[in-house]
């Protein structure tokens, strides 16, 4: 039987996965606490399965498994907590402005540890490293679908304003 909670802390690389939705660069808030985010996905439900047994909250959806990963920006005693590293294929630095786009693949090494707090028990997972294998960038959205075209002053209102009579509204 697996159990839910690692027996000591570790690093656990995970390797060939799809990158998305990356925020690591600099913090998000989205629930009131600053954090780096990334979601790593497969379409293998092997792949899956070893994310599963390897203590990672795996979610299916149309027949993909994703996993969401964060790392908090602040240690528990308010300093900073740094960011993710990321580096290339050749472990050098990802160059400055370069974005990671949905759909690049990659390395990700997660920190694991057990945590016992207020009566929850469980194995927690923080975000550490990301190797990109294949970057596909991030460009930003595209205005190209749409074309240029004169603005019209809005046309005058058909019903005057001094036309309307408390008794016309109803």
């Amino acid at each position: 039987m697996t159990t839910s909670i690692i027996e000591a802390p570790r690093n656990y690389i995970i390797r060939n996965a799809q990158l998305n939705w990356a925020r690591l660069d600099k913090p998000v808030s989205p629930f009131g606490t600053e954090q780096y985010e990334l979601q790593i996905a497969t379409d293998s439900k092997d792949v899956a399965k070893e994310w599963t047994a390897n203590f990672l909250n795996v979610k299916e959806k149309d027949g993909m498994f994703s996993v969401g990963l964060k790392r908090k920006a602040r240690k528990a005693n308010g300093e900073d907590n740094g960011k993710p590293k990321v580096v290339t294929a050749d472990l050098q630095p990802l160059p400055e402005g370069v974005m990671i786009g949905n759909g690049s693949i990659g390395n990700v090494k997660v920190y694991q540890y057990s945590y016992d707090v207020a009566g929850r028990q469980g194995t927690g997972c923080s975000l550490t490293a990301v190797q990109i294998t294949n970057l596909i960038e991030y460009a930003g959205g595209s205005s190209d679908d749409f074309v240029a075209i004169e603005s019209e002053a809005p046309a005058a209102s058909p019903v005057a304003s001094d036309s309307v009579t408390s008794g016309d509204l109803f």
